[in-house]
């Protein structure tokens, strides 16, 4: 899949929470000098270090320096010190800040309790970033906490990939939107709210929505409109080979099917191919298996599509806590519950039944188990991995 997905176009975007996910086109560099100067890392008095290497000590306070005055406002001389609040440049000769929880709170004069070394909560320039320095590659997916760094660089912009424009269509006479009146035979559109959500979680973008019937001739229209204004198209439904599947061979009419079916459980009948310029992804129609096969695939396609170095989920080692049962020769991934215990690994339960049209396990399922397609049974005590969700 991911040797046929060729990268979207970039775009400039402010540095913001709104980055946070975004894909990073091009690596990201520091402009400025962070700390641009010394400064205190605490409140309390800017010293010598020598002058009170035996305490107690009592050295005159000369002045203040505060947050936002310019470096140099304060000088101090042997034998003297000078107030300085956290963030504050470093007064001229001082090389150590005693804390104010050291000393009496003298403010003409103070008592020094406790010695302190040179560099004492002292914060030297550029011990954050240099300019030139690198900050984040590219391909890197922004997390929030990354917003301090790209905020503190002086970048005021940085380049990252277009989001993905997704369409997303659900096939089936049978398929009606959440909340409306069901008459007989029909029900509510399960997949689709959860493949928007994980769309929009993976960096893409719904460019179209809609639900179609088993109607060829309309399935195709609708391929049509969607490959001509999407990077990707996602279905659910309509690639097995039932009577009324006309998915799958629509594709196959209008562009090129790269596979079909993959020996796995949940999922088995997922598809890949393009139309056209445009990704093709076509998803199982059972809810389980529809959400199953995008965490696993279409994820890692979108992030593909905007150039991401990590594409696929993370995954981490837990304890099998009962055996289970799997079919021999399809990898298997099933729905547990993770027991936190401290000092040993998690340890993971099934999280009801695995049948891929009940969607209440998967609610409240912490992870997958990703079990290998060897052998047809595990037992309680293995090391397993899972796929926290």
């Amino acid at each position: 899949m991911l040797s046929r997905i060729s990268q979207v176009a970039s775009e400039e975007v402010e540095v913001d929470g709104r980055v946070v996910s975004r894909v990073l086109m091009s690596e990201v560099t520091a402009a400025v000098l962070l700390p641009p100067w010394d400064n205190s890392a605490m409140d309390g008095y800017a010293v010598r270090a020598e002058d009170v290497r035996l305490v107690p000590a009592r050295l005159p306070v000369v002045g203040e320096m505060a947050a936002g005055n310019a470096p140099g406002k304060v000088a101090i001389e042997p034998g003297t010190c000078a107030k300085v609040m956290t963030g504050a440049p470093l007064p001229d000769g001082a090389d150590a800040v005693v804390p104010y929880e050291w000393t009496d709170h003298g403010e003409t004069e103070v008592l020094i309790l406790e010695r302190p070394r040179p560099g004492n909560a002292v914060r030297r320039a550029g011990e954050d970033l240099s300019p030139g320095d690198l900050i984040l590659k590219a391909g890197h997916r922004v997390r929030p906490t990354d917003l301090l760094a790209l905020a503190a660089s002086g970048r005021r912009t940085i380049t990252v990939a277009k989001r993905p424009r997704v369409a997303l269509i659900t096939t089936g006479d049978e398929i009606r939107p959440p909340g409306s009146a069901l008459g007989p035979g029909e029900i509510y559109d399960t997949a689709g709210p959860a493949l928007e959500a994980l769309i929009a979680a993976a960096g893409g973008e719904i460019v179209m929505r809609t639900r179609v019937g088993d109607d060829p001739q309309r399935v195709e229209q609708l391929l049509r409109e969607a490959a001509a204004d999407a990077d990707l198209v996602v279905t659910v439904g309509g690639v097995s080979v039932g009577d009324h599947d006309h998915m799958r061979a629509t594709v196959e009419r209008l562009g090129q099917l790269r596979l079909w079916r993959v020996a796995m459980r949940p999922g088995r009948p997922i598809a890949f191919g393009e139309l056209g310029r445009c990704i093709f992804l076509g998803l199982p129609g059972n809810p389980v298996s529809a959400s199953v096969t995008f965490i696993l695939f279409g994820a890692s396609c979108l992030l593909a599509l905007q150039g991401a170095s990590v594409l696929t989920p993370s995954t981490q080692l837990a304890e099998l806590l009962e055996g289970v049962d799997k079919p021999e020769g399809l990898e298997t991934f099933l729905r547990v519950v993770v027991r936190h215990r401290p000092g040993q690994l998690p340890g993971v339960r099934l999280a009801g039944s695995q049948s891929s049209g009940v969607t209440l396990s998967l609610a409240r399922a912490h992870a997958l188990l990703a079990l290998p397609a060897q052998g047809s049974r595990v037992e309680p005590g293995s090391l397993v991995e899972i796929i926290p969700l």
